[in-house]
């Protein structure tokens, strides 16, 4: 008698756990939804009170104006947008135009030549002198203050408004005897007062290497070859100058050096994203192999309780995940993978026990070298003791199940927050920005 109702026992139980079962995942999924919906409430309401705080802070007293600033010198005119109370029964808007600080003419005189005093030695840049200018001079264009300098050259060929030395071996000799005086005149103002200053400076041709030197007549020689034939299609080149052969190359460019650059950010690139994509794939399959452990122990139950015996329970187990990955389109399972391998080898003629054992350590987790030893224990202490210790295990596996249930919905109500939080700060911003603006 107790032998015939040992399968409708397990099936009890089987129906047993698995409503049991359902009424978790039910109760797990509620309270994740509920959590994340009070976090959302709970955003919203700061968002809200946020936003009203902000609105009263810059329709109350906080907001109320005695002064106006004004923009430093040399800065823009600002204009403000204000309410006025008390013209008439209600508000009434006003827009003012505040200009910015202004000199008055002894402060601009005083500040005009404080600048020039400086000015002499600071637009020397290289230069030793401005009695021998052989490189570029700097020249200002803007002071603090608010004080603007405009630049202009009496001789722009030999030294321009910018401060650019142009002058060359043809047009000036290489001594200081051949250097050229050239005046420079600066205009400084603030807007209202204006005042000059003259500089005059001594320009010489720039220093050249006697390379530099041929490459520069070499240059005037095509380029008074080409003024000579305005009209031809090709400028010849000369074939050789002062009594050395020449051969000319087109500069092209280091673009082609980018493509080693690119070869190695690509290698770099594929190695993180294969490395990226095997970190993936071992996280995907410890968390399938935690999720199916609970399931893997229930269907061990069911089988051994309905009389078969451990190997036959094993290959029933991976025939239907079989028959699921071929007419269900079923996803691989990595538990099922381990335990097809395993089976393959009890066929192959490895003993049940070792072929079991190699599957816990494959799977390289605790629950599943606990679960291999105890069907290794079985063929010693018998079915029966197999049967308990299977629902002992499975009591365990479906608590841990629930455990990890339960972060995977922390972690997706965490996600969640990043998106209001962000939608929190927009409001934020809208709300606070134009106050500060008006506070400015």
């Amino acid at each position: 008698m107790n032998i015939e109702r040992r399968p409708e026992e397990a099936a009890g139980k089987k129906a047993g756990k698995k409503a049991e079962k359902e009424a978790e995942k039910k109760a797990e999924k509620k309270a994740k939804w509920g959590t994340a919906k009070k976090k959302q409430v709970l955003c919203v309401a700061v968002g809200i009170l946020l936003g009203a705080a902000g609105f009263a802070w810059q329709h109350g007293g906080a907001s109320v104006c005695t002064y106006l600033e004004r923009e430093d010198y040399g800065g823009d005119p600002v204009v403000y947008d204000l309410s006025v109370e008390g013209l008439e029964q209600e508000v009434v808007p006003l827009q003012i135009e505040i200009s910015p600080r202004r000199y008055t003419e002894k402060e601009a005189a005083e500040v005009f030549a404080k600048i020039k005093t400086g000015l002499l030695e600071e637009i020397l840049g290289e230069n030793l002198s401005l009695q021998e200018v052989k490189s570029d001079l700097v020249l200002p264009t803007e002071k603090s203050g608010g004080i603007r300098i405009a630049w202009r050259s009496n001789d722009p060929e030999i030294l321009d408004d910018e401060g650019t030395v142009l002058v060359g071996e043809e047009k000036s000799g290489s001594g200081k005897a051949g250097g050229t005086q050239v005046t420079l005149q600066a205009e400084l103002t603030d807007g209202f007062y204006r005042d000059e200053l003259e500089v005059a400076v001594t320009v010489y041709p720039p220093e050249k290497s006697k390379a530099e030197q041929l490459a520069g007549q070499l240059a005037r020689q095509v380029e008074q070859a080409a003024s000579e034939q305005p009209g031809a299609v090709r400028v010849a080149l000369p074939e050789d100058f002062e009594g050395r052969q020449l051969r000319f190359r087109k500069e092209t460019g280091t673009e082609y050096l980018l493509f080693p650059v690119l070869g190695v950010i690509l290698a770099v690139f594929f190695h993180w994203q294969a490395r990226n994509t095997e970190i993936e794939a071992r996280k995907k399959r410890e968390k399938q192999l935690q999720y199916d452990y609970a399931d893997l122990v229930y269907q061990l139950m069911v089988f051994t309780g309905a009389g078969l015996t451990v190997s036959r329970a094993w290959k029933q187990i991976v025939n239907n995940y079989e028959k699921r990955l071929e007419h269900e389109n079923s996803q691989q399972r990595a538990v099922y993978e381990e335990m097809e391998i395993a089976l393959g080898e009890m066929e192959n003629g490895l003993p049940e026990s070792q072929a079991v054992s190699r599957f816990g350590e494959r799977c390289q987790h605790n629950e599943y070298r606990r679960l291999s030893s105890i069907l290794g224990q079985s063929r010693q202490t018998g079915m029966k003791n197999l049967q308990e210790l299977l629902a002992q295990e499975m009591d365990t596996a479906w608590e841990q199940q629930k455990q990890a249930a339960k972060r995977l919905g922390e972690e997706a109500g965490t996600k969640l927050l990043l998106p209001l939080f962000l939608m929190l700060l927009v409001v934020m911003v809208l709300v606070m920005v134009p106050a500060l603006m008006v506070m400015l």
